[in-house]
C-alpha cells in the first residue's frame, strides 16, 4: 500500500455504503455490487475540488475489494466518472487496483451544503472475508486558483463479511400465474428465493417446456405447456440438503394417453370413439346407438339388419 506520509490532508469527508448491505465476499454466482461514495464538506470554508480519484485495491486476498474483470463504471451528478487504465498520466499507487477518477464539470463550484455522491457500478467483489481499503486522493482547494502540488490523501475501509447460510425459508412462494389451464395451455410458474441458487423443475408426461425453456435456472421463472392435472416440483440444494416445494395446475379437458374404469363409468354429455370399442359385456341402451361402420359379432362378422 501506499505510504500517505508525503501527501496532503484532505479537505473533504469521505462515506462509502454498499448496495447489496452489508458487504458480503463474494460467492459463486453472486451479482456485482454498487458502491455510493458520499463526499461531503464539514469544515466552515468553501472547497473547491478538481478532481477526485478513487483507488480500489484488486485481487484475491482478505484485503483486495474487487476482483476478477475491471469492467466497473461510475457516475455523479454534475461530475464526469472515468475508470483509468493501466499508463494513465496522473500519479497512481503501485500494486494492483481498479482505478476512478471524478471531474467536476465546473472547478469553480464550491462543495458546500449538498454534497457529492459518486456511485460506482458493476462492481465484483473478491470471494476472500477481510478489510479492504479504498485509497482517495484529492485535488482541491479553499482558494480558487491556488491548487495543492499533493493531492489530499484519506482511506475508507470497508469489511467483507462471510456469506451466510442460505436459510432454507429463502426459497419461497412457488406457484403457478393460473391454478387451471385448458389442455395444451399455457404455464407460467414463479417463486421467490436468491439468485445464486440453481433450481430444477421437475414434472410428469402432461408437461412440456416452452421453447429455449431450461428445466435447470436461475431466473425464478418457468414457462410451458400442460395436457392434464401436473404437479410440479421445485428442488433446491442449500447446505449440501436437496429440498422440494411443489404447486399442481388442473386441466378440465384432460388429453390421456390411456383410461382403465374398474367401477362404472357414466358420460353424460356425447360420447365419441374414434377408434375400435371393445365390449366383453352386454350393451343396453335406451335410445339409438349410431356407428358409421358396423357392429361385429364374436366371430368379427358385420351384424346386419334390424334388432327385435
Amino acid at each position: 500500500m501506499t505510504d500517505p506520509a508525503p501527501l496532503g490532508q484532505p479537505l473533504l469527508d469521505y462515506a462509502v455504503i454498499t448496495e447489496p448491505f452489508p458487504l458480503y465476499a463474494a460467492t459463486e454466482g453472486a451479482p456485482p455490487t454498487t458502491l455510493h461514495i458520499v463526499v461531503s464538506n464539514g469544515g466552515a470554508e468553501s472547497v473547491y475540488c478538481r478532481e477526485i480519484v478513487f483507488s480500489l485495491p484488486h485481487g484475491d486476498l482478505a484485503q483486495s475489494l474487487v476482483d476478477g474483470d475491471k469492467d466497473g463504471e461510475g457516475s455523479a451528478t454534475g461530475w464526469t466518472v472515468e475508470q483509468l487504465q493501466e499508463g494513465a498520466d496522473i500519479a497512481l499507487p503501485k500494486g494492483d487496483y481498479e482505478h476512478f477518477r471524478a471531474t467536476h464539470q465546473d472547478e469553480n463550484a464550491a462543495v458546500d451544503r449538498s454534497g457529492i455522491t459518486i456511485t460506482l457500478k458493476n462492481l465484483h467483489i473478491s470471494k476472500e472475508p477481510g478489510t479492504a481499503r479504498i485509497e482517495i486522493r484529492e485535488t482541491a482547494t479553499t482558494k480558487l486558483g491556488d491548487w495543492p502540488v499533493s493531492p489530499g490523501y484519506t482511506t475508507c475501509a470497508l469489511t467483507k463479511f462471510p456469506a451466510p447460510e442460505i436459510p432454507v425459508q429463502i426459497v419461497n412462494d412457488f406457484r403457478a400465474d393460473k391454478p387451471e389451464a385448458a389442455s395444451g395451455g399455457d404455464v407460467h410458474l414463479t417463486w421467490r428465493g436468491p439468485t445464486t441458487l440453481d433450481y430444477t423443475i421437475s414434472y410428469g408426461s402432461g408437461a412440456k417446456p416452452a421453447d429455449q425453456q431450461k428445466d435447470t435456472i436461475r431466473d425464478l421463472e418457468w414457462k410451458g405447456t400442460v395436457t392434464r392435472d401436473t404437479t410440479f416440483y421445485l428442488t433446491y440444494v442449500v447446505n449440501q440438503a436437496t429440498h422440494c416445494l411443489t404447486t399442481t395446475v388442473t386441466v378440465p379437458d384432460p388429453q390421456l394417453t390411456g383410461l382403465t374404469v374398474t367401477g362404472a363409468a357414466t358420460v353424460k354429455g356425447t360420447l365419441t370413439v374414434e377408434g375400435d370399442a371393445d365390449v366383453t359385456g352386454t350393451v343396453e341402451a335406451t335410445e339409438d346407438i349410431t356407428t358409421r361402420k358396423h357392429f361385429l359379432d364374436p366371430k368379427g362378422t358385420p351384424l346386419r339388419g334390424e334388432l327385435a
